[in-house]
């Protein structure tokens, strides 16, 4: 992130000569030596290619360097805009596959929409249009004409996709009506850009749905979101907390919306995974959208028209970033198994100079034929015969890459009749080895990545679960988001009580060490969610809301934290 640089303002008259003259009669100081820095400093033993600052010392420089050398992204000519490079496009790839597969199941169908959404649809939904205003992006001229009527660009498609809803749906046959798009969309946002995590195009899916009732509609809400937090447990290996917004930060638009919350250990901040929204009546009662009352008359007098219930859900390329921020480490990308483009990296060493052509060759052959056995059972691997590198720098090259599993195989193994394995996961080269007959690679590798995937989720889940901590006590709430932690609180659930935690617990209010994370904003904590697994412990009537200030009991435990 940019920090904002002081302009030197011009000295009083006549102060800039007298302070010519001090410069000129007293000898300058000299300059006290710096106090070291180790965390600045280039992480030792790093290769040219490799990440040459730590993680816990400058995470952005960090990121931007494991994205980048990591070749997850680069860099465009529009700020707030990137290209997503194959290996990361490749994981939104097995995002989509996985997550499409699920939705299917509920016979929800995919289609598109167009990018253009007219001034007249967008803004037919105020409290919609309110939520999204300082992020729309206009098009105001087409070549070289002004457009008579400027049209947006889609930061979500409610009021695209409602007025063909409207039209689509004449009957209570015509229910349930289950669209989702696989799509990008822009948010012109004036916030610092952050690539995966917050930039003004950004890709997504995005489901809306329309029902009879109420409980079909709140039934496919909590379907989506378990789905939602599989995609990020299952295959991302990142634990997350379910739960409802509060009224604060739910959906503009929505009755409610639920969602699943991650945790980001290197900045203590809380994120925003995915979103699961039940819009109620709202949108079908701004566009229109009804059928007759399928339900016996009353007294032979006909119902009046049904407003149908809609949800809208959507989960985006986010996901990728909170992944790399969670699991990434001092020498690059650390990525699971069950989304990495390329699973197992198969490297041939001991190869020398003088090694005679027919030997190398018959190297060459049997790590061929390894490579062919572990794709015939599933595995996604990849050799290296780059001829000009040694088999360590290749080691540190696909270790900054992120690959799950690296195996070796060389003269002395191939005598033995195994591999050599090393786990990328492990952060001690010498805990991560380990050895595999080669007649058993079928089955040990698959086990092994496997093996992988569960141990990275169940240390990202032990260090969130460390992480979140609960109190009653306000004195101990903004040490505790200093701690880098987020905090579960009993709180009123009051919007207004909700804003003043928040302004109590920014820097202003609580002193300059609230934020621990110099280049963060000087941030209060905001309500994560509500989650649905609710401690025992508040009592109505009796159980203080957490906010020194506010006359209300508490409702309900409510996770706060600084967040992204």
């Amino acid at each position: 992130m940019a920090e904002a640089s002081a302009n030197v303002k011009d000295l009083p008259v006549g102060e800039g000569k007298k302070r010519e003259e001090k410069k000129k009669k007293e000898p300058k100081e000299p300059k006290p030596a710096k106090k070291p820095q180790p965390a600045k400093k280039k992480i030792e033993g790093a290769a040219l290619i490799g990440i040459d600052v730590a993680k816990e010392a400058d995470l952005g420089e960090w990121y931007q360097q494991v994205i980048t050398k990591g070749q997850m992204i680069s860099y465009y000519d529009v700020a707030g805009c990137y290209i997503l490079e194959p290996a990361s496009y490749a994981i939104w790839e097995n995002i989509k596959e996985w997550f499409d597969a699920k939705i299917k199941t509920i016979k929800v169908r995919n289609a598109y929409f167009p990018i253009f959404i007219s001034a007249d649809n967008l803004e037919r939904e105020k409290e919609h249009v309110e939520g999204f205003a300082a992020e729309v992006a206009w098009v105001t001229k087409g070549g070289k004409s002004d457009l008579e009527k400027p049209v947006a660009v889609r930061p979500t498609s409610e009021t695209a996709m409602y007025p063909y809803f409207a039209k689509k749906i004449q009957s209570h046959r015509d229910l349930p009506l289950k669209l989702n798009q696989w799509n990008n969309v822009v948010r012109w946002e004036f916030k610092h850009p952050m690539p995966f995590i917050r930039s003004r195009e950004f890709l997504w899916q995005e489901g809306h749905t329309a029902h009879l009732t109420k409980e079909e509609a709140a039934a496919e809400v909590l379907q989506i979101l378990e789905w939602y937090a599989g995609v990020y447990e299952e295959l991302l290996a990142v634990p997350v907390v379910k739960g409802t917004k509060t009224v604060n930060e739910k959906f503009p638009g929505a009755d409610y919306t639920t969602t699943i919350e991650g945790f980001i250990p290197a900045t203590g901040r809380g994120i925003q995974a995915a979103t699961s929204h039940c819009l109620g009546q709202h949108f079908s009662k701004m566009f229109d959208i009804t059928v007759e009352d399928p339900r016996p008359k009353v007294e032979g007098k006909a119902s009046p028209p049904v407003h149908v219930w809609q949800n809208s859900w959507g989960l985006t390329t986010r996901s990728i970033g909170v992944m790399i921020l969670t699991h990434g480490d001092n020498r690059g990308l650390v990525t699971p198994p069950r989304v990495a483009e390329i699973q197992v990296v198969l490297i041939p060493v001991g190869v020398s100079a003088k090694m005679a052509a027919e030997v190398k060759e018959d190297l060459y052959s049997k790590v061929g034929k390894i490579a062919e056995d572990l794709k015939s059972v599933g595995v996604r691997v990849e050799t290296d015969y780059r001829e000009g590198y040694s088999p360590g720098w290749k080691f540190n090259d696909w270790e900054l890459k992120g690959i799950p599993l690296r195996i070796e195989f060389g003269p002395k193994d191939a005598e033995k009749g195994i591999v050599t394995t090393s786990r990328r996961d492990i952060e001690n080269k010498d805990e991560a080895r380990g050895e595999s007959k080669i007649e058993d690679l079928k089955d040990a590798i698959p086990k092994l990545l496997e093996q992988i995937q569960s141990d990275m989720f169940k240390k990202a889940d032990k260090t969130y679960r460390e992480h979140r901590i609960q109190l009653t006590n306000w004195d101990e709430f903004v040490p505790a988001l200093n701690g880098k932690n987020v905090v579960l609180v009993p709180h009123c659930e009051g919007d207004k009580c909700e804003d003043e935690v928040k302004e109590k617990s920014a820097r202003k209010e609580a002193g300059d060490n609230a934020v621990e994370d110099a280049k963060a904003p000087a941030m209060g904590a905001k309500s994560l969610c509500i989650p649905f697994e609710q401690p025992e412990g508040i009592k109505e009537g009796e159980t203080r809301c957490i906010n020194p200030d506010c006359k209300s009991f508490a409702k309900s435990w409510i996770l706060f934290g600084r967040s992204y």
